[in-house]
C-alpha cells in the first residue's frame, strides 16, 4: 500500500517563474525552424491560446490573451 504523496506548497514566484519559461520556452520551439516539426505545431497551438496556455497564464498572472493567431496554428 502506498501514502498519497505530501507537497508543500510552492511560493507563489516559483509557480510564476516557472510559468514564464514554459511560455516563453513555447515561443522558442515555434519561431526555431530547426525545431522538429510536430513540437513547433504543438507550440504553435499552443500559443494560440489552447487550454494549457490559458492555464499557465493564469499561474503566472497573465491575461491569457493568445500569442499567435489560430490561422497561423493550423
Amino acid at each position: 500500500m502506498t501514502s498519497p504523496a505530501v507537497c508543500d506548497p510552492a511560493p507563489e514566484l516559483a509557480i510564476k517563474t516557472l510559468a514564464c519559461a514554459v511560455i516563453k520556452q513555447a515561443l522558442l520551439d515555434a519561431l526555431d525552424p530547426t525545431v522538429p516539426v510536430g513540437i513547433r505545431r504543438d507550440a504553435l497551438q499552443f500559443l494560440a491560446g489552447d487550454r494549457w496556455f490559458r492555464r499557465w497564464c493564469a499561474a503566472a498572472g497573465m491575461r491569457p490573451v493568445g500569442l499567435l493567431s489560430r490561422r497561423h496554428a493550423a
